[in-house]
């Protein structure tokens, strides 16, 4: 896991700060960092600053970067150390007139290695970047593939004169580019691209309001600068040197793969894809942990990281868990994360984030996001890392994309029953009302008539009253501007809702919060749900297998009954990350909510916002008057973000 940047002139060389644009994310990759030069006339070169290991300038007899170096191409990047952690890992690395630099893991290099050996290939490291070269020899683009991981990486083909700017199938990994008249660049993460000439801070108003409505983030490829935008999951970037053109290329789409097979055939398939998930994530050469919430999703990695460790060559290995407690207790976990740690026999560590270390720590939080994020359960995240970090572990597995693709979250019931209907499956429409019936003490007619309406055309369901009508977030009051609410994710089945929370919202935004808040503390975050294989089995699923007779994740629960305790399987509530926000708004924080809630913006104040109505607003939930959202988080974090910006970068808006 690292940290990378690359930047390609499309004329003349101009001076730019590279350097800093490499120190900036020191910490992604604390242990090593390098530079690749390219001109026509020099060609290849690979080189070191002050921050370069010394076994590194040793092994490789590295010069040191001088600021009077030109070049028409540079790459620079910041080593996290996890796979072979000699020097012959160090980055950017150079094979035949191939040269990479790689953020990422690919969890499988072992098997793909293999299939190259037999091609007859021979390999000097015991790194997944000599492997991704290698393939890329072999292959060219086609390899990615062959690839299981997450991954954002740069190639440079001094033979063809190309680069290939390259995403992981989901996002997984981060990676953003600015373009202008004199050159193309690609970094980790935006703050980066800020430091280059030519930028300057002007604000995407579109994405700032569907952010402030919605809670949409990392929707598309436009972020909330005009300037910045991201390589979309499952896509990569080519720069013709030559041609000085940019061509984009859609190399994964998701596609489900439908199973016909028995229940108790899918309870199998799962259970062996997502342990061997985990056992992939397994591979490391530095300490590995888990973060662990006490919900179904993290407990579930972690009894299989368990098993796979007693079924291998590591019995006595003692797993090590990093849960964030709360000493309010209806916003508490622990006593169940307690019951998977006893199980597993794990040694356990807990963080506390209280109101205190939320203010305190709250603006280094947002600069390492870079942009607004949804709630504060994202700084209870930001405490478990850094809790992993105290005690030593540099790889944590966590339980990120469960909910996406087993209906964890509510607000799929819509759905469910619009499939039903689409498809006339009165029967199970029967079935499934009355358990929730059962459950609730009346039938689902909202969900019904919601999911009925959602079938019909949109001209025609305006007949009907809104409150049937599906739409994403209602109108806000004290929200002004103009509407921006022209996102078309529509879906008329579960199955469709659960690709759409995949590949748009939430699970987008959730991967740039783990990424950040994990890269924070130079810690690197695995996701064994995020196993494109898995992802595939599970929404080819019949749906009844998802989600049916009123339990979510129902393939889950049975495909871990006897691994995991009955206790966590048998849950019904859901919590994950969460933190005391609803309390620190009501009672402890609520005078600096109300601050930082009401603070000044220059005039994007009065476009965005009413102000005696966000007033209004804060006060009804504050006072119980309607149910706790997250409304107020997002006027509080977008209104911090953007001084933040004000203070740090000359501001243009458009």
């Amino acid at each position: 896991m690292c940290g990378i940047f690359g930047i390609i002139f499309k004329e003349k060389h101009q001076q730019i700060p590279l350097r800093q644009v490499c120190q900036v994310i020191r910490h992604r990759g604390p242990d090593d960092s390098g530079y690749l030069l390219w001109s026509n006339d020099l060609g290849v070169r690979i080189l070191a600053d002050e921050e370069t290991s010394s076994e590194s300038i040793k092994f490789h007899g590295l010069p040191q970067l001088k600021d009077s170096d030109t070049f028409q191409l540079a790459f620079g990047h910041r080593r996290l150390s996890i796979l072979d952690l000699s020097p012959q890992g160090h980055q950017p690395m150079v094979f035949n007139n191939l040269s990479i630099c790689f953020n990422g893991e690919v969890y499988n290099y072992i098997e793909v290695r293999n299939k190259l050996k037999l091609l007859g290939r021979s390999f000097q490291t015991q790194t997944d970047t000599e492997v991704i070269l290698q393939a890329w020899d072999e292959w060219g683009p086609n390899c990615l593939n062959q690839f299981n991981g997450m991954f954002a990486f740069l190639i440079f083909d001094s033979k063809i004169k190309k680069v290939f700017a390259v995403r992981d199938r989901f996002g997984v990994k981060p990676l953003y580019f600015f373009e202008n008249e004199n050159f193309i660049a690609f970094s980790s993460e935006v703050k980066q691209l800020r430091i280059l000439p030519g930028y300057k801070f002007s604000l995407n108003h579109r994405i700032a309001y569907q952010y402030l409505r919605y809670g949409f983030l990392d929707h598309s490829e436009y972020t909330f600068e005009n300037q910045i935008k991201q390589v979309m999951p499952g896509q990569f970037f080519s720069f013709d040197m030559s041609e000085r053109k940019v061509d984009d290329h859609k190399w994964y789409s998701l596609t489900p793969s439908p199973f016909k097979g028995s229940f108790q055939e899918a309870k199998e398939q799962f259970k062996f894809l997502l342990k061997d998930a985990v056992r992939l994530r397994l591979r490391s050469d530095v300490p590995v942990g888990s973060a662990l919430s006490g919900g179904l999703d993290s407990s579930a990695v972690v009894c299989l990281m368990d098993e796979i460790l007693k079924e291998g060559q590591n019995p006595d290995i003692t797993l090590q868990t990093v849960t964030s407690s709360s000493r309010i207790p209806q916003f508490d976990e622990t006593k169940y994360a307690q019951i998977v740690n006893q199980k597993v026999g794990a040694k356990s560590h807990q963080t506390f984030p209280d109101f205190e270390m939320l203010k305190s720590e709250l603006d280094t939080l947002i600069w390492h996001m870079d942009y607004p994020f949804g709630s504060s359960s994202q700084f209870a995240q930001w405490k478990v890392f850094q809790a992993a970090k105290k005690a030593g572990l540099i790889v944590m597995i966590d339980g990120q994309g469960a909910d996406e693709q087993l209906a964890g979250y509510g607000g799929n019931d819509l759905f469910l029953y619009s499939g039903l209907l689409k498809k006339g499956r009165f029967s199970r429409i029967i079935a499934e009302s009355m358990v929730y019936k059962k459950s609730t003490g009346h039938f689902p007619k909202g969900f019904l008539l919601g999911g009925l309406i959602n079938l019909i055309p949109s001209k025609v369901a305006r007949i009907f009253p809104k409150k049937f009508n599906y739409s994403y977030g209602s109108k806000q009051d004290w929200l002004k501007h103009d509407d921006f609410s022209d996102y078309d994710w529509k879906a008329t089945d579960l199955t469709q809702n659960l690709a759409n929370q995949i590949r748009i919202a939430p699970l987008p935004a959730l991967l740039r919060y783990e990424d950040r808040n994990s890269m924070a503390f130079s810690v690197e975050s695995r996701t064994p749900f995020m196993d494109y294989r898995l992802i595939e089995f599970s929404l080819g699923l019949p749906e009844e297998f998802i989600y049916g007779k009123g339990e979510r994740k129902t393939i889950l629960r049975a495909a871990l009954r006897g691994s995991v305790p009955d206790q966590i399987l048998d849950r019904k509530d859901k919590m994950g990350f969460v933190s005391n926000e609803e309390a620190w708004l009501k009672t402890e924080g609520k005078e600096w909510f109300d601050a930082m809630i009401n603070l000044p913006i220059d005039r994007l104040n009065s476009e965005f916002f009413n102000t005696e109505k966000v007033k209004d607003y804060v006060h009804l939930i504050g006072q119980s008057k309607i149910p706790f959202e997250y409304g107020p988080w997002r006027i509080l974090n977008f209104k911090l973000w953007y001084n933040q910006m004000q203070r740090n970068y000359t501001s243009e808006q458009s």
